[in-house]
């Protein structure tokens, strides 16, 4: 492999404390990135400086992306800390286990709240400073496979959430154009799981016990395989799914 384009620079992660962005935190750090995590508790981002073996540093920051003014106060922080955002991974997001039918008003607007708006709104901040001091960037934004297509299942317990993650899709499309109008040398990817083993499944519980999930370093070294494509080619979609065992 060619000498990785993105080390020593800037890698901005929402949601970085559990799951998916922990991961991908470790892992662009363990590539030599400088790692800013994002997430509202904070020290769990702290003690992940433990496993970065490589070249690369982890700071956590703490920030609430439901709120508006955390959210542009801390990437105003980020910029005047570390002048350059190169690369933005937007994987915050929550799911809440329940028929549409039995959802209270309050759980389906935070859903769109921070799956959709706070991910604009990250998107939104990084555009505008990435494109200020004309950098090379990506943006990464951790969808789902449930962005495309919804499986037929037992229990369908999905909500809106689905719906949330169909958002982001259009919304990736949306931006990708922009960027291109715009003239920018910014690459989007989206990258779509299916069921990934984290404490996200929690809320479904034995429901899903059986069923072939993907780990978290799965997607971490999709965010880096998009990462270190050459300079002009981008992976637009990944759609990432864990194979059933051949007893």
């Amino acid at each position: 492999m060619s000498k990785f384009y993105w080390r020593n620079k800037v890698a901005v992660i929402t949601g970085a404390s559990v799951g998916i962005g922990a991961s991908t935190a470790v892992t662009l750090a363990n590539a030599g990135m400088v790692v800013v995590g994002l997430a509202r508790r904070s020290e769990l981002i702290e003690a992940l400086k433990e496993q970065v073996t490589g070249e690369g540093k982890i700071f956590a920051r703490q920030c609430d992306l439901s709120d508006e003014r955390q959210l542009t106060e801390t990437f105003n922080w980020i910029q005047e800390r570390f002048h350059c955002i190169h690369v933005l991974v937007c994987n915050a997001g929550i799911l809440k286990a329940n028929f549409l039918s039995e959802s209270p008003t309050k759980d389906i607007k935070e859903l769109f709240d921070l799956n959709v708006v706070a991910t604009a709104c990250c998107l939104r901040e990084s555009l505008k400073h990435m494109a200020a001091i004309k950098v090379r960037g990506h943006i990464v934004v951790i969808n789902s496979v449930l962005g495309h297509r919804i499986p037929e299942v037992p229990v369908p317990l999905f909500s809106v959430y689905p719906a949330t993650k169909h958002a982001i899709t259009a919304l990736c499309q949306t931006v990708r154009q922009e960027i291109h109008f715009l003239k920018l040398n910014i690459k989007l990817t989206s990258i779509c799981p299916g069921m990934v083993d984290t404490d996200f499944l929690n809320v479904y519980s034995q429901a899903v016990a059986e069923l072939p999930k993907l780990q978290a370093q799965d997607v971490a070294k999709a965010v880096l395989y998009a990462l270190d494509t050459p300079d002009g080619v981008q992976v637009e979609d990944i759609i990432l799914q864990q194979m059933r065992k051949i007893e």
